[in-house]
């Protein structure tokens, strides 16, 4: 060899050697930033996903009775919180396979604290509103002492230090807890899968998603293992389960608890971004969402200005815009012909009754939709590493592109610019205050909460047909997410099942801390359509 050629390789072979060691290096960066597993995995309650080889004995009373039914019955002496308590964890280890709807089954702590409810009726003293009555609770909220993972294997061995100031409220107000039900991964999907939990599924049919990301507490409260379940909701996450599981749930006024009402796994975040999120009840009737929401609410109730209820008012005089279809330039977000045809019922029911009902699409539904992405880039990104954010933007931009144009938000996730939020959160503003004013003309706006009934699992989240129409996965947030992007409350309604046996619901939204007379209007159509029908 010349020794041209040999100094020729060897200059490559040092330019080849030196782009290795470069890549190693900002391989292992990369890696170094990435999150790291919290701990050991929790050692699960297997039994709790596994039929069990003999049925435990369930005392059927209490099955389908509602939380204001058993919280009456405990307060009359007609019944025991313990032996409500004790039929109702029978009954779950009975059925939990089905759905996996509970991830943590409390029974000695439940059947403890159920046992000093009864004390306390027999001793006369003060009850709350929810004495002696089993709830669930979300795996997003802490309750002290028990995992609270968000299902993913970066909080695995995460243990809650306290009682969520939300999960204390109903406490305080003399709720059993029976245990924490199934979430997705990072709280963030229509389904309910994730690194350390079975995945959950529909009542109504095990082939479909419960929802997310209170998936396993709508599938809980929709299979009569509890009667009132604390969600969450940033996204859909209380409506859109509440829906595919045909019960009622009520996504709360932002802000109306304050910031510090629930908590995180991620103890180092500052909580500087956090927006959008806030809790909410689930239950089989507007009688139990009342309850639940007025225990929740207690601790922040004098904090804020509620709109008043005109409890004589009838229903004549509502005037309620509707939408079916979300419509904007040349395109749609399509909505299944059963969810039509289920709306356009109500519709016709609510008309038959006096109520003058309009269709009307608000204003600037896709700058909503954009904004919840912008808020969603601060809150959920803001605390990673520039080099993370670049990868995750960079999947968000070569993914299939959704309907709505959200590029800007997408931006945003690479670029966390702090002067740029404060004119995005002014932009945020004038935005609700557009729906305020929409509300000045109509009492209430009712529209499709998903473009169609629970769908059939898809883990790879492929685009799905939605009556012939093809659409993007998730697309099916649409309709939710607008609501979160500007703080309203919004209540779930089921209207019964389709021919397929699915359950079909839309959402009712109301202005800015209208929560009081979302759940009178609700009780006022309760007789209009077939609300909760139980699984078979």
């Amino acid at each position: 060899m010349n020794p041209r050629t040999r100094k020729i390789l060897k200059w490559t072979g040092g330019i080849l050697g030196f782009l290795l060691l470069t890549l190693a290096a900002a391989a292992f960066y990369i890696w170094s930033r990435m999150p790291k597993p919290m701990g050991k995995p929790p050692v699960l309650q297997t039994e709790l996903f596994q039929k069990p080889d003999k049925e435990f004995a369930v005392d059927e009373r209490f099955i389908s009775k509602s939380a204001t039914e058993l919280a009456m019955m405990i307060r009359l002496k007609q019944a025991t919180s313990l032996e409500i308590t004790q039929a109702l964890i029978h009954y779950i280890r009975n059925n939990n396979y089905k759905t996996n709807a509970f991830v943590w089954l409390f029974e000695d702590d439940a059947l403890e604290a159920a046992k000093a409810a009864d004390l306390k009726v027999a001793s006369g003293d003060s009850l709350g509103s929810l004495h002696g009555v089993p709830v669930c609770i979300k795996e997003q909220f802490w309750v002290k002492g028990k995992p609270s993972t968000w299902n993913s294997s970066t909080f695995q061995g995460f243990v809650a230090p306290r009682n969520d100031k939300v999960v204390e409220a109903w406490l305080n107000e003399g709720a059993i807890i029976l245990g924490l039900t199934n979430v997705p991964n990072m709280l963030i999907d229509l389904q309910t899968h994730g690194d350390l939990y079975p995945t959950g599924s529909n009542p109504y049919d095990t082939t479909r998603t419960p929802g997310g990301s209170t998936g396993g507490g709508a599938a809980a409260v929709a299979s009569g293992f509890c009667p009132l379940s604390l969600g969450g909701d940033m996204g859909g996450s209380i409506r859109v389960p509440s829906g595919y599981c045909g019960i009622y749930g009520l996504k709360t006024t932002e802000g109306s608890m304050g910031k510090d009402y629930g908590s995180s796994p991620d103890t180092t975040g500052t909580g500087k971004y956090f927006v959008m999120a806030v809790a909410g009840p689930m239950a089989r009737t507007v009688d139990d969402i009342e309850l639940g929401w007025n225990a929740m609410i207690k601790p922040w109730y004098d904090n804020n200005r509620w709109l008043a209820v005109a409890k004589d008012k009838p229903l004549a005089q509502y005037k309620v815009a509707y939408l079916d279809e979300w419509h904007f330039g040349s395109d749609k977000i399509p909505i299944s012909n059963t969810v039509k045809q289920k709306l356009a019922t109500l519709v016709d029911s609510l008309k038959s009754n006096g109520i003058t009902t309009e269709y009307a699409e608000p204003p600037y539904f896709a700058e909503m939709r954009q904004m919840h992405m912008l808020l969603m880039a601060y809150m959920v990104f803001a605390q990673q590493p520039w080099v993370i954010r670049q990868l995750i933007k960079h999947d968000f931009e070569s993914s299939t592109p959704l309907k709505i144009d959200l590029s800007e938000g997408v931006a945003r996730i690479g670029d966390i610019d702090k002067e740029e939020y404060k004119k995005i959160l002014q932009r945020r503003d004038a935005l609700r205050d557009s729906m305020e004013q929409f509300f000045k003309t109509y009492d209430f706006l009712i529209l499709p909460v998903a473009p169609g009934p629970a769908f059939v699992k898809n883990p790879d989240h492929l685009p799905m047909d939605v009556d012939g129409v093809k659409m993007e996965y998730w697309d099916h947030f649409h309709y939710a997410m607008c609501f979160n992007a500007t703080g309203h409350p919004a209540l779930t309604i089921p209207l019964g099942l389709n021919s397929d046996g699915l359950p079909v619901a839309v959402q009712v939204v109301g202005p800015m801390f209208s929560e009081k007379r979302l759940i009178h209007f609700a009780r006022m159509i309760e007789h209009l359509h077939d609300g909760y029908v139980s699984p078979k």
